[in-house]
């Protein structure tokens, strides 16, 4: 089976600046995700997606696909990830390479390593009657809808979703799509969408989720990942 991953990475950005190639634990940002990628057996190519310069030469140091810069139509900030995808997958077909699987890593969830991928994929292709994977963290219960207030003129208010639940087991369990997106998508709807109604979740822990925008992003993500390899190394 074939399985295409694409890394969208445009340069700029308004939460921290460049935080693309901003480094993170010695390394830009995005490398992290480029090494997952790699690692991961189950992906025989990947592209880096991206309208800067700096940030081809980086993804060209590791053995990818060397990738045209995007047009700047489809890198502005209202510029939706589903036709970047769409835009690269099409760039493959006409190469005559044809994924059954393509799988949208985001760069900036260095906490997202490629077992997680992995799994992912396996997950997918083992249920045939999926269309998509999608990952996902459990919502905490103090951020449950039934939980949720505004201040109106100083005071806390209800809002239309709230109930008097006092008893979190009695909460519903909501789940939301994290930071560590993986979206991978069968062919048969790519054209379409990234996923649809027959989507799977791939749930993941909430300190593997982390999606870096601002700099206490990226100060939380650092601390994780550090603890993470003291915590290999001494195993």
């Amino acid at each position: 089976m074939k399985i295409l991953a694409i890394i969208p990475a445009r340069k700029g950005s308004k939460g921290l600046k460049d935080k693309n190639i901003k480094d993170f634990c010695g390394k830009p940002l995005i490398c992290w995700t480029i090494l997952s990628a790699l690692n991961c057996k189950l992906i025989d190519k990947i592209i880096v997606s991206t309208d800067s310069v700096e940030i081809k030469k980086i993804s060209e140091k590791y053995n990818i696909e060397k990738n045209e810069l995007r047009p700047k139509s489809l890198s502005d900030d209202n510029s939706p990830t589903h036709n970047v995808i769409v835009y690269e997958w099409e760039k493959q077909k006409k190469k005559r390479y044809n994924p059954e699987i393509v799988v949208t890593l985001q760069p900036t969830s260095p906490l997202r390593n490629s077992e997680h991928i992995t799994y992912a994929l396996k997950k997918l292709i083992a249920n045939r009657n999926s269309d998509s994977l999608v990952s996902c963290v459990k919502v905490p219960h103090n951020f449950a809808p039934e939980s949720l207030m505004q201040i109106k003129n100083d005071f806390l208010i209800n809002t239309e979703h709230s109930k008097k639940i006092f008893n979190r087991n009695e909460k519903p369990i909501y789940f939301a799509r994290n930071g560590a997106a993986i979206y991978a998508t069968k062919e048969r709807i790519l054209k379409k969408c990234l996923y649809n109604e027959n989507t799977i979740p791939f749930e993941m822990k909430f300190s593997e989720s982390i999606d870096i925008d601002d700099e206490n992003d990226l100060e939380i993500a650092s601390l994780l990942f550090k603890q993470k390899i003291n915590y290999e190394k001494s195993d």
